[in-house]
């Protein structure tokens, strides 16, 4: 069994408890020697517990990511993603690092290979939530002093994404789907701008057919919101078979995305075949680095160019400030040189020649 040290001192007025087990110390301040007593003698007694699980002073990455998958994630709004990003540190050089060896300098080395391997937007999230597990490694399990995330440089967010849809791409993606209410899940997306994770948690309860709306109780903001549905997402939704309570849709986020990635491949192919049958030269562009959440971001551009207020398309997509609006949003140069010549022509004032 590790060596456990607990001690008393009165220091400026106040009795100071310090329990020192592995090299790592732990101590608080009271104004009574009782508390300061039931103090170390509580954190004495979680630690023996927490050593004969294999959990305290040499308890590795591993094990603490598994303790956090375990109590930590479940009931959380984002806890399918987060779990999947949690389990990539299980693969990393350091899981078997024991947790209160980890510097900075670890996490460097994990930082600058992801960025090689994924985008900087991806990799802020995971350090994000590796940081939450070394916050409460260290405020709730007493399993390490400091957290080395906080310590870090994190990338930059990156440029916003300026992919739009082109006419035809989004026919195709649904059309190659073998996947079941994959075509439903996508148009409602697009019509919507509702998130990923919005969409699998919508239920047919928050449904106001009548009124055109769709309820949002539990968004990522932390808002709810309603959604106005047009003509088509009513459509859509109406088309639906099943019981119509609970959720509307069975997926998840993991799934839902993969599906989408493989209908877009499938596109592309086909595209392809049939520009070979025809002798002509596939666009290049054409079906390529589509993701699902691209469709977020169309359906917000399309508000934009139909005439909507930012104030009106932020209550529809949920957004908090103008700076995230404007990367959502992407018009086209061409609409919008059209939109400018027609307001000039029509103006009292004559364009400048």
């Amino acid at each position: 069994m590790e060596r456990i040290m607990a001690g008393i001192r009165q220091r400026n007025g106040k009795w100071q408890a310090r329990v020192t087990v592995a090299g790592q110390e732990v101590s608080r301040s009271f104004m009574s020697k009782a508390d300061a007593t039931r103090w170390a003698r509580e954190q004495q007694m979680e630690m023996e517990r927490a050593i004969a699980q294999g959990l305290a002073g040499f308890a590795t990455l591993a094990s603490v990511v598994q303790r956090y998958l375990v109590e930590v994630l479940p009931g959380r709004r984002s806890q399918s993603q987060d779990a999947y990003l949690v389990r990539r540190f299980l693969a990393t050089a350091v899981a078997d690092m024991p947790i209160s060896k980890v510097r900075p300098e670890h996490i460097v080395a994990i930082r600058d290979q992801r960025l090689r391997e994924v985008s900087s937007g991806t990799v802020r999230r995971e350090l994000d939530v590796l940081s939450s597990i070394f916050t409460y490694a260290v405020k709730e399990w007493r399993l390490c002093s400091e957290n080395p995330v906080l310590s870090i440089r994190k990338p930059s967010p990156g440029r916003a994404r300026q992919r739009r849809l082109m006419p035809g791409e989004l026919d195709r993606i649904i059309a190659a789907s073998q996947s079941p209410d994959f075509a439903a899940i996508v148009t409602l997306a697009f019509e919507t701008a509702m998130r990923r994770g919005e969409l699998l948690g919508l239920q047919w309860e928050n449904i106001d057919f009548d009124r055109r709306l769709a309820y949002l109780p539990i968004t990522k903001n932390g808002e709810a919101r309603y959604v106005p549905l047009s003509s088509r997402a009513l459509a859509v939704l109406q088309g639906l078979n099943g019981p119509l309570s609970g959720n509307v849709f069975s997926k998840n986020g993991t799934s839902l995305s993969g599906a989408f990635q493989r209908a877009v491949g499938r596109a592309r192919s086909s595209y392809e075949a049939e520009c070979k049958q025809a002798g002509t030269r596939p666009n290049t562009k054409f079906l390529v680095d589509i993701r699902l959440h691209d469709l977020r971001h169309a359906a917000t551009t399309r508000f934009v160019e139909q005439g909507l207020n930012l104030i009106e398309i932020a209550a529809i997509t949920g957004h908090k400030t103008l700076s995230m609006l404007k990367r959502y949003s992407h018009p086209d140069p061409e609409r919008l040189a059209i939109k400018l010549k027609t307001m000039l022509e029509s103006s009292d004032l004559p364009a400048n020649r």
